[in-house]
């Protein structure tokens, strides 16, 4: 087990305004000091898989600092690790601009519209303060645990040649060109109603980084693993714990050493969508991350969970859905590039 020791000087609080400027009472505002939890595995994951900092030390000192807008607003807040007493082992940050208060921040807003004390027009500003501690109590400290992940090569790992795209330097992921073609296959047929299913991959440690990248550690997402149970509607999709646990078997059953990475789900697709305008109306989400989809994560915790998502892509014309892969980067879910490959 990894010690933790968290070292912070503030609270930070989420206040929301009704002028862009900050001015006059907040309408709300609440403590998201909690929240900082999250960003600390967000870090350590990211850490580890990019291989800047130790999956297994024995302890690992945290240091949270504001960086100032103008004090007390934040622009940004600082997560440190530092690995061993002194950093002998390692050390390592991420700076966010963004954790779980936007999200709370968007659902507070919807219940203050639905509430009347926020108009349907009416936008709610967000600030981000920090403020002295004053009940000296720290956010809570996150179990880590680095990501399974074993030495193979790309041909053990099934992957004999690459083809359309390209890869982040510090978390490379490989699509099987199969089960990219099944998810767009799958959104296009299923119209407006959201479909999706369980994605069988795994992580492996390659002998040497691919070309571009800096980590030799690869995510590889190798199939999509439909399931009846799960249930799909216009903007809504229910994943069944029986069906997860039928495609982790399917997945024993290749023999492969793959898992239940994740899932995959659509946001829908229309004939319409192939000349597509930005215009207000349309009842299709955008193929990027929603409230819902934040919640749905819950089935997979780990900092480094990808979420691949098939949809249209405002503004953008095309025949078809895009695919696209988002990984937890700053706080949030961000479309990361990805290449694909076949078996």
């Amino acid at each position: 087990m990894i010690h933790i020791h968290v070292g912070i000087e503030h609270e930070l609080h989420l206040q929301m305004y009704l002028q862009p400027d900050a001015q006059g009472a907040p309408i709300c505002s609440f403590n998201v000091t909690e929240d900082l939890g999250e960003l600390i595995e967000e870090t350590f994951t990211r850490g580890v898989l990019a291989e800047k900092f130790p999956a297994d030390p024995a302890t690992i000192h945290v240091n949270i600092r504001p960086i100032y807008l103008q004090e007390p607003a934040v622009a940004k807040v600082q997560v440190q690790l530092v690995a061993g007493e002194n950093g002998e082992a390692g050390t390592y940050y991420q700076d966010y601009t963004a954790g779980r208060w936007i999200r709370t921040a968007q659902w507070k807003a919807l219940q203050l519209r639905e509430s009347g004390r926020l108009s349907q027009d009416q936008t709610a500003y967000r600030l981000l303060v920090a403020l002295e501690r004053s009940s000296g109590a720290l956010p809570e400290a996150p179990l880590l645990q680095s990501p399974p992940v074993e030495d193979s090569d790309l041909d053990a790992a099934g992957v004999r040649r690459f083809s359309e795209g390209s890869l982040e330097s510090d978390r490379p992921v490989l699509v099987n060109a199969r089960f990219a073609a099944d998810a767009i296959r799958r959104c296009e047929e299923a119209g407006n109603q959201e479909t999706g299913g369980a994605v069988l991959g795994k992580l492996i440690r390659l002998p040497q980084p691919l070309p571009g990248t800096e980590t030799r550690i690869v995510t590889i997402l190798a199939s999509l693993v439909e399931d009846p149970r799960h249930v799909g509607m216009a903007a809504a999709f229910n994943f069944s714990p029986e069906g997860l646990v039928e495609a982790a078997r399917i997945g024993e059953l290749r023999g492969l050493g793959e898992s239940v990475l994740t899932v995959f789900h659509s946001h829908g697709w229309s004939p319409h969508c192939r000349n597509c305008k930005p215009k207000v109306g349309c009842l299709l989400a955008k193929s990027s991350p929603s409230l819902q989809d934040y919640e749905m994560l819950s089935l997979f915790p780990s900092k480094g969970t990808l979420m691949p998502i098939a949809g249209r892509k405002p503004g953008v014309q095309g025949d078809r859905p895009i695919l696209r892969i988002f990984a937890w980067r700053g706080g949030q879910l961000k479309a990361i590039r990805w290449q694909q490959y076949e078996d």
